[in-house]
């Protein structure tokens, strides 16, 4: 129901721009710096469990775009995943249980609604600067393989982006390029499972390529 909503209010805001809105389509190659810090409260001892952990990793995207005559864009971008990583741990805890821990996540269907707004006056090697403020949605996958026996759910989290970017045209009919270098701090990641209590925060820097092409 949240990604239907996203998508509703996405071609929404695009059907309200200017009729004279220029339509883009696109992809996106993206290099993604993922920040996590987390920890486990175990159960019974209230033992706590904390770790850090940066994954560097380069995804596909896939997006869509309305681009009024006042050079604001609303848009839409999709990734089918992007893995942020796994860490391990071997030791024992006061409680008995012993061996590897190893905590892994991915991040599914990840949905993001975004509006450009250009820097008037701010003009780059025949580009256009703006400013790109969104709104993104996952299914946080977690693929913990953990000795304590506790397995945690997937969870929907919702992240706000901020970033800047340069958007110009290619030397080619209907082709355009953009650049941009974008910061998502996502929600806080809470469960629990068999006792244990879990937390994590999640952030993302990351710079994307984009070539598009508009009708």
């Amino acid at each position: 129901m949240k990604k239907l909503i996203a998508i509703v209010s996405s071609l929404f805001l695009v059907t309200t721009i200017s009729a004279k809105a220029e339509i883009g389509i696109g992809i996106s190659g993206a290099f993604h710096m993922f920040d996590a810090d987390g920890d486990e409260i175990t159960r019974q001892s209230s033992e706590k469990n904390a770790g850090t952990h940066s994954e560097e990793v380069l995804v596909p995207e896939i997006f869509i775009e309305a681009t009024g005559d006042n050079g604001f864009a609303f848009g839409l971008s999709y990734i089918p995943t992007r893995d942020i990583g796994s860490k391990s741990r071997s030791d024992s805890n006061s409680e008995g249980d012993t061996g590897t821990y190893k905590a892994a996540a991915e991040l599914d269907d990840v949905v993001k609604i975004y509006v450009d707004v250009p820097l008037n006056g701010f003009n780059v090697f025949g580009g256009q600067g703006y400013i790109s403020a969104g709104i993104q949605h996952v299914t946080l996958t977690t693929l913990e393989s953990l000795n304590s026996g506790s397995t945690y759910p997937n969870q929907d989290l919702f992240g706000a982006s901020i970033g800047v970017g340069l958007k110009g045209d290619l030397p080619f009919s209907g082709l355009y390029y953009k650049g941009e270098i974008t910061y998502t701090d996502f929600e806080e990641y809470e469960a629990s499972s068999n006792g244990n209590d879990v937390n994590a925060d999640l952030e993302d820097l990351a710079s994307r390529i984009s070539i598009g092409y508009k009708f």
